[in-house]
């Protein structure tokens, strides 16, 4: 079992500068019963267009803060304890520039361990958590609910989801053993891997009640109000918490393996076996059947470490911020000075991800587009799915004919 608190962070955290921290500010409820519950708010000082992100000197404040209120706790201070965000966003997971510069696979193991010895904290203070997913919850926003005991979720959130097999690694912070034993192995094998794998597909709030990640949804206009008095039943036990899809013995010993080798053979089908996130991402599901917390989340530190200092990883991060925009200067590119026009963009693979980054480059950069495989039956399944897409985004509207 690893010892968090016997690791030195200090790699990763002199990585920080330029971080756009995520401030942990606490304030104490006192509930209708008279219990008191600590209430974390997530606020980086910014307005929704710069949402909530995890890196290291975030990660690192925020464990301070639930040292500090596992203290009160033990002291019987408060009697449960609450996260939320700012308005409208919970957090949209890791700086996912911060992961990018981390260098090395050591470094990329820490910014892991990080996670989880700070994330851990949360069913480990003494008190009941909740988790009040009042936005967008992405990667490690969504991680943050499944460490805690309870989570509720506004029913205006944005989106819910774990894109990380979409970026090329995997969920690290604890989603890939806490989900399927949350809601089971075909639901989380959805969540992880065939939704990412879909044009990286969100979950809306009602989508994640039902699958039984959120415990309550709550209108907007009363969310909180409705989250903490939700809360106060379950303390006070007038509230009972079911969870109709949380795994029992036959499905660990008969569904999940069969559901495990489905996956596999639809992975293969689909985008063959040179991508290494999603078969990833299935081996740790795999494994999230037996065993303990802890050596799930070793196994976590491990993948992630791996995956991160990959090329794939790389290429990937370099294509997401290009098509999505949402870096002045995409991870890797060279200097602005250098670059030239994009007029043509090729891409070797046919396959469902190589299909999917040829119809978001079409989208995006609206130039012609060059897909090449082994043998033209492969390039022709790619080309009839990209029409197909398009198609459907022009039946909806989302794409104008020409």
């Amino acid at each position: 079992m690893t010892n968090y608190d016997e690791i030195d962070f200090s790699p990763i955290q002199a990585l920080t500068e330029g971080e756009v921290i995520t401030h942990s500010r606490v304030r104490d409820i006192t509930l209708p019963s008279g219990k008191v519950l600590a209430l974390i708010t997530l606020d980086n000082g910014r307005d929704h267009t710069r949402p909530n992100t995890l890196g290291p000197a975030t990660m690192t404040a925020l464990g301070e803060t639930l040292d500090v209120l596992r203290g009160r706790a033990r002291n019987g201070e408060i009697d449960a304890v609450g996260v939320t965000g700012k308005q409208y966003i919970l957090a949209a997971g890791a700086d996912l520039s911060d992961i990018t510069k981390v260098g090395s696979k050591a470094n990329a193991k820490l910014v892991a361990q990080l996670g989880h010895k700070v994330f851990g904290k949360l069913s480990d203070l003494g008190v009941p958590t909740f988790a009040f997913v009042n936005g967008l919850a992405l990667g490690g926003g969504l991680e943050i609910g499944l460490n805690s005991d309870y989570r509720t979720v506004d029913a205006s959130a944005a989106a819910i989801a774990l894109p990380e097999v979409f970026l090329g690694i995997i969920p690290g912070w604890g989603g890939a053993y806490l989900l399927p034993n949350l809601i089971g192995i075909e639901n989380a094998l959805e969540v992880v891997i065939s939704n990412p794998l879909k044009q990286n597909r969100m979950l809306k709030p009602q989508q994640a009640y039902d699958l039984g990640i959120m415990d309550a949804i709550f209108p907007a206009a009363t969310f909180l109000e409705d989250s903490l008095r939700w809360a106060d039943g379950v303390l006070t036990g007038a509230t009972k918490v079911e969870r109709k899809n949380q795994p029992g013995k036959i499905e660990r010993t008969v569904k999940w393996p069969v559901a495990i080798k489905m996956a596999r053979g639809m992975l293969e089908s689909k985008i063959g076996t040179v991508p290494r996130s999603p078969y990833v991402a299935l081996d740790l599901l795999d494994k999230a059947r037996s065993g303990t917390k802890e050596d799930g989340f070793a196994r976590e530190d491990e993948a992630l470490a791996d995956l991160v200092t990959g090329d794939q990883f790389a290429a990937s991060m370099y294509a997401f911020d290009l098509v999505q925009k949402r870096a002045k200067r995409p991870v890797g590119a060279p200097d602005k000075a250098l670059a030239k026009k994009v007029t043509k963009v090729g891409i070797i693979g046919a396959g469902l991800m190589a299909s999917q980054f040829a119809l978001l480059f079409v989208r995006k950069l609206r130039v012609p587009v060059l897909i090449t495989d082994l043998d033209q039956a492969r390039v022709d399944k790619g080309v009839a799915y990209i029409h197909d897409e398009i198609s459907k985004l022009e039946a909806k509207g989302r794409l104008d004919g020409d």
